[in-house]
Parts: C-alpha cells; sequence; structure tokens
C-alpha cells in the first residue's frame, strides 16, 4: 500500500468516526465530561504523534483521537446552531439588540478596547416611546429561551435553514480540500516556504482567539478573526499536501508518515469547516 493510499484512509476513517461522536454527543453536559474530552484530545494527539511508526497502535491512537474530538465538536457546532436558531426566534418575536458601549477610562482602555464594549441589552420593537431594556439573565429572557427550548428547537421553523448551512459549510470544505489538493498536483512550486509564516500566522490567531473572549469582545474583531482562520488553514492544506508529496517522490511509504501528514490534514479540515460555519453563521 502506497502512502498516499495509506493517508487517505487514515483521514477518512478520522473523519467517519468524528461526525458519528458528533452527531452522538450534543452537549457537555458537566465540567468532569468537558475536562476529560479536553484532556483525552491532546493526550490521543501526543500519542499519535509519539507512536507513529507503531503499527497498528499509531491506528487506535487516531481513531481515539478522532473521537475525542468529535466528542468536542458536536457541542461546538450545537452552540452555533442554537445561537442562529435563537436569534431568528427572537427577532420573529420582535427582539432588538442594543450595543452599551463605554468610555474609555484609561490610556491602557484606549489601547486594549478592554472597556469599549461591556455587554448588550435587548427590547422588544413595540413602537412604544418609552423602551424597557432587559439583560441576557433577565426574566423576560429566560421566558423566551423557555419557549424556544419547548417549542422551537428540535422541530422549528428554523431548523431546515441550519441544515442547509451545515451542508453549505461541508460543501465549502470539500471544495477547499479538492481545490488545495489540485493546486499541488498540478503546480511545480514547492509550498514549503509558506509554513515558518503560516505558524506566526497562527500563534497570532490563537492570541487573537484569546484577546476577543477577554478584552474586544466586539463584533468586527470576531469576523476578522474568523476569515483570517479560514485563510490560514487552506494555506495550511496546501502546505501539508505539499509535504504529502514530496514524501511520495522521495519513495516514503511508512506508517510513520502516514500517521502524521493524516493527522495534520485531518486538523486543517475540522478547523477550516468551523472557521467557515463561524463566517456563514455571523452572515445570517
Amino acid at each position: 500500500m502506497d502512502l498516499m493510499t495509506k493517508t487517505f484512509l487514515i483521514i477518512g476513517g478520522m473523519l467517519i468516526i468524528t461526525t458519528i461522536a458528533a452527531r452522538f454527543n450534543k452537549a457537555l453536559e458537566t465540567k468532569t465530561e468537558a475536562t476529560i474530552a479536553i484532556v483525552g484530545s491532546f493526550f490521543t494527539l501526543f500519542i499519535c504523534f509519539i507512536l507513529a511508526d507503531q503499527y497498528p497502535i499509531n491506528l487506535w491512537a487516531c481513531a481515539a483521537f478522532s473521537g475525542f474530538t468529535g466528542w468536542i465538536l458536536g457541542p461546538a457546532v450545537g452552540n452555533i446552531g442554537y445561537a442562529i436558531k435563537f436569534n431568528k426566534f427572537g427577532e420573529s418575536k420582535g427582539v432588538k439588540v442594543k450595543e452599551v458601549s463605554n468610555e474609555p477610562e484609561s490610556f491602557k482602555d484606549i489601547i486594549t478596547g478592554a472597556n469599549a464594549l461591556k455587554h448588550v441589552e435587548f427590547y422588544f420593537d413595540t413602537g412604544d416611546e418609552e423602551i424597557h431594556y432587559f439583560k441576557s439573565d433577565s426574566p423576560e429572557m429566560l421566558a423566551l429561551r423557555e419557549e424556544f427550548d419547548a417549542t422551537i428547537l428540535a422541530h422549528g421553523p428554523y431548523c431546515q435553514e441550519w441544515q442547509n448551512l451545515l451542508l453549505q459549510a461541508t460543501l465549502a470544505t470539500c471544495v477547499a480540500v479538492l481545490s488545495t489538493a489540485a493546486i499541488v498536483a498540478f503546480s511545480s512550486t514547492d509550498f514549503g516556504f509558506i509554513g515558518p509564516f503560516l505558524f506566526i500566522a497562527l500563534i497570532a490567531l490563537v492570541i487573537c482567539e484569546l484577546f476577543n473572549a477577554f478584552l474586544f469582545k466586539t463584533k468586527r474583531t470576531r469576523q476578522l478573526k474568523t476569515y483570517a482562520g479560514i485563510v490560514i488553514f487552506t494555506l495550511y492544506l496546501i502546505f501539508d499536501f505539499n509535504i504529502l508529496e514530496k514524501r511520495i517522490a522521495n519513495g516514503d511509504e511508512s506508517w510513520g508518515t502516514a500517521v502524521q501528514i493524516a493527522v495534520n490534514i485531518y486538523l486543517d479540515i475540522i478547523n477550516l469547516f468551523l472557521y467557515i460555519l463561524r463566517a456563514l453563521a455571523e452572515s445570517n
């Protein structure tokens, strides 16, 4: 069995296991479950690379890693879907959103944007001169969520829209994978030079994620981060397919190489899918 066949068989198997695990688990119900899933995914990823040459343990490690990843991916995708459907439900009820901004309190706040957006408030568009604002943990919002969970969440009119978004994200990811593979296959360029730049960009993306979670908390920053993630992981697909092409040209047919490249491409696909899904969700 040649290297390309081994690599794509591993990728296909990992994606199937991830899909099954994601379909099976819709929520991380306890902190213990979340901790086990996250620690398990990192531990099995470590095992994938450490025991990459140990057949068939390496394949079992890949299966375990993809299972843990799917266990985390299911709730992540579900949360995006819940937010989309609930927002559309709120719009149908006449709920509007107002972003509450504060003046910077210090020079540090001006630089970091820490106080640029404290929170959002909601109100019903009733046409009255006096507007009653309420927050996400108010009785009004809790009542809306209870009605949504009871009547809309599972079988509401927005479920088909959400399924269409999932299909669009899946198709877009497939197109990206096939396109990047074709670029590498039909191009004489060695794309290895983009590796260091992609690593720096990935570190910057992670830092941006942290800043957006704790400091900026703005829609614009979130959108920029999402589109940057799409570009970075699309380029990472080109980079990893280029590595695969060079290993094949060198006559490498080892399981260790197949596992390492397969795991990298698998991670590119999963991350690209999530960023595309987020982009589609934000556009809706």
